[in-house]
């Protein structure tokens, strides 16, 4: 299931966009609906919901209602955000605390502040139409995530790619050029620039173009990531890191994504586990079957062993 996610876009003034009805939509249905309005006190704010709903940090679930309705007690700005507080009446509970911001795009997002879920994306909401509920409490709700691609990570990745591409690859110059590339790409995932599935399938190439075992290990765990969020293609090279790093600390790879050629000898698998994954949960995580890659083992091996053709003379 799919959670919630702000879409990265530029922010524009926070206050005087943010006033209106703004609702959280997931598919068919709607969970919230957040009122921010102006009055001769100042700005005013509600939220409607559901009386009662689990979240875990993916998806609503025993929706039931009636709609309440909470009045903000406190709405501030703070930063570019307007931040909306809620009592929670139920004995001992802390205030429910929304940072509203506005995105260029036209949407409001509201973090939830004190938990470790992203943002809701929320529209604005259309008079008359637009109605909370109703809700199905054995049904599972979420709503559709959009990353934004970070486009310096896409363009890294082009050039890790292109260097690949090249008849006669000078390792000499694209080593250097990897470190770079990887050293640039750790920058932007440490400062929460990578969002999409594209850049942590991306990000996970990099990685895997390492030399140490914690540069497997991080390509393995950012392939995870790229395919949580929706990344097909990035199950192959989750598979491929994990194999890679196994056989880089001395263990055995055990999906067989993994091929050397030692000098004078046949191509080899060396060391690997087949017994642990089946053919069935190989092919789940887009490996091919042991009989294919036996096939293609003994394809390798004979083009180590071809010989080298002369050079044409002149």
């Amino acid at each position: 299931m799919i959670l919630p996610f702000l879409v990265a876009a530029l922010s524009v003034s926070a206050v005087p966009c943010a006033e209106g009805d703004w609702i959280l939509k997931t598919g068919d249905a709607a969970l919230f609906q957040f009122g921010v309005h102006a009055s001769p006190k100042g700005l005013e704010a509600t939220w409607d919901r559901p009386q009662d709903f689990d979240f875990d940090k993916e998806s609503f679930t025993n929706v039931t209602g009636p709609v309440i309705r909470r009045t903000a007690i406190k709405v501030q700005p703070v930063g570019d955000d307007l931040e909306l507080t809620f009592d929670d009446p139920r004995p001992g509970a802390t205030p429910d605390i929304f940072r509203l911001h506005c995105l260029a795009d036209g949407h409001v997002s509201a973090m939830y502040q004190g938990v470790g879920f992203e943002p809701f994306l929320l529209d604005r909401a259309v008079p008359g139409k637009d109605i909370l509920g109703p809700w199905t409490a054995k049904r599972a709700y979420q709503q559709k995530v959009e990353y934004s691609t970070n486009a310096e990570m896409s363009a890294i990745f082009k050039a890790d790619q292109d260097d690949r591409r090249q008849p006669n690859i000078d390792w000499s110059v694209v080593g250097p050029a990897d470190e770079k590339r990887k050293a640039r790409t750790q920058e932007l995932l440490d400062a929460g620039a990578l969002h999409s599935g594209d850049d942590f399938y991306h990000a996970a190439f990099l990685f895997q173009h390492g030399d140490k075992p914690n540069d497997y290990l991080m390509a393995h765990l950012l392939a995870l990531i790229a395919a949580a969020r929706g990344k097909a293609k990035a199950v192959w090279i989750a598979s491929a890191t994990l194999d890679r790093y196994l056989q880089s600390i001395g263990k055995p790879q055990l999906l067989g994504t993994q091929y050397s050629i030692p000098r004078g000898g046949p191509a080899t698998q060396e060391p690997y586990d087949r017994t642990l994954v089946s053919d069935a949960l190989r092919q789940a995580l887009r490996v091919p079957p042991l009989a294919e890659q036996e096939k293609r083992r003994e394809a390798l091996s004979d083009q180590a062993k071809a010989p080298v053709a002369p050079p044409s003379k002149p």
